[in-house]
């Protein structure tokens, strides 16, 4: 039976879109509020910190997408790295990874409808932050259902006019700052470098979709080159938004009042302007969530889809819908799990099951570049990684640093995901073994 495949309609516009969609969401709009407690003034050092781990990372996704271009990404990626040491061996990690990291996207869709309510309060209060976050739920998996052809031109949309957003929100802060620079207030670092690094985890989690982009290659045009090129220049001009926002929030109101803030980017504007401005800045925020979320109920589904073709999770998820060329069946899933947490309505919860996979998986993806160096050093790279295997060790580091500095909340909801993902690998390992000791004929 030939292996159905999705349609190839995104250009590298579209592919850039999603990145930076899937990147400028709750983090920037909501988590700068939070990260601000244990960063103080130098929260946009902390942004400029998890930033660069960030970068480096999405270099081996870079080359890595280059080599392998189709759907599934981290999975996709570690199965073939780990493969060449042992096939049982890449077939375990590969199986983890993708249960984890299709969970994950549920976890963070979840998070960033939850983010929406947030904002959407600002404007219409008599609706609550869950019943607002499961309506943006709904309606995200009714359009990704009918395919990236017509969700792509939503992500697009929403992208520019946020940017915008965050542009003025900028150059209104850099023009009317209501407290001096923050490298001159004291004191700089209000809870230490410790603190620094927590809020850096802490915004580690705005950052965790730098791979939205390598999940969709098998939809891309011209994948060897757009997938890598989209990957890195997403992040990029993610990070100095998120360095330049940093910079100005701390600059408009005290560290210690923006984590009091449900709004804080908005409110934060509201003390030089009430103009409109201030609520230009708000509906961003609701179209950040818009967009992250659909950055994220697009990329499960497709690691889904790539687990399912292996025969490594249930065959549900490897359904494409006939006339829309995606993968319907697996959204509708996973949206419904992604609702339910969803109506817990617990953002802390939801980003803490959320960061942590994220972080382990961006370890496991910048080994498989070191392993893949090795083992397969002829193999085409469109895109190589400058200095050999130095910029993914010094990424493994400040990744592994980055998860000492997270929540005790933060390790124990996110270990219970990963390992619950052992549980799936053993049940269908169990399947095939049962299915190949069987007689033919």
């Amino acid at each position: 039976m030939e292996e159905q495949k999705l349609a190839r309609s995104m250009s590298f516009i579209d592919l850039l879109g999603l990145g930076i969609a899937s990147l400028i969401g709750t983090g920037i709009f909501v988590l700068t509020g939070i990260a601000a407690g244990p960063a103080g003034p130098a929260l946009f050092l902390a942004f400029i910190i998890a930033g660069a781990i960030a970068v480096l990372t999405s270099l081996s996704y870079a080359e890595l997408s280059s080599m392998y271009p189709d759907a599934g990404a981290s999975y996709v990626y570690c199965r073939k790295a780990f493969s060449t040491i042992h096939e049982g061996l890449g077939e375990f990690v590969s199986a983890i990874v993708g249960w984890t990291l299709m969970t994950q996207y549920v976890a963070v869709g979840a998070a960033v409808w939850i983010g929406f309510g947030l904002y959407a309060t600002y404007f219409v209060p008599q609706i609550s932050v869950t019943m607002w976050g499961i309506i943006i739920g709904v309606l995200t998996i009714i359009l990704l259902y009918r395919g990236l052809n017509v969700s792509k031109n939503v992500v697009n949309f929403f992208t520019v006019f946020k940017a915008t957003a965050l542009v003025v929100f900028i150059v209104i802060g850099f023009m009317h700052p209501q407290l001096p620079p923050p490298i001159s207030q004291s004191p700089f670092l209000p809870k230490g470098f410790a603190g620094l690094i927590s809020a850096a985890a802490i915004i580690a989690f705005g950052q965790i979709h730098i791979d939205a982009v390598t999940t969709c290659a098998e939809e891309a045009i011209h994948p060897h080159t757009d997938v890598p090129r989209a990957t890195v220049l997403s992040i990029l001009i993610v990070v100095v938004f998120y360095a330049l926002v940093g910079w100005v929030a701390v600059t408009l109101v005290p560290w210690d009042v923006l984590p009091t803030l449900k709004a804080p980017l908005a409110a934060a504007l509201q003390t030089v302007t009430s103009g409109w401005a201030t609520v230009f800045v708000a509906i961003a925020g609701i179209a950040a969530s818009i967009t992250a979320g659909l950055g994220c109920m697009i990329g499960g589904p497709r690691v889904g889809l790539a687990m399912a073709r292996e025969k490594q999770i249930w065959s549900i998820f490897g359904k494409i819908h006939p006339t829309h060329k995606a993968p319907s069946m697996a959204t509708l899933v996973s949206g419904c799990f992604a609702l339910a947490l969803t109506f817990t309505g617990n953002l802390t919860l939801v980003a803490s099951a959320g960061v942590f996979t994220a972080l382990v998986i961006f370890i496991v993806v910048n080994f498989s570049v070191v392993i893949l160096r090795f083992t397969r050093k002829e193999e085409t790279r469109n895109f190589k990684i400058p200095f050999g295997i130095c910029l993914p060790i010094i990424a493994i580091t400040g990744i592994a640093v980055e998860m000492w500095f997270l929540s005790t909340e933060a390790i124990m909801w996110g270990s219970a995901w990963f390992f619950s993902g052992i549980f799936v690998y053993l049940y269908f390992y169990r399947k095939k073994v049962k299915s190949a000791s069987m007689p033919t004929g």
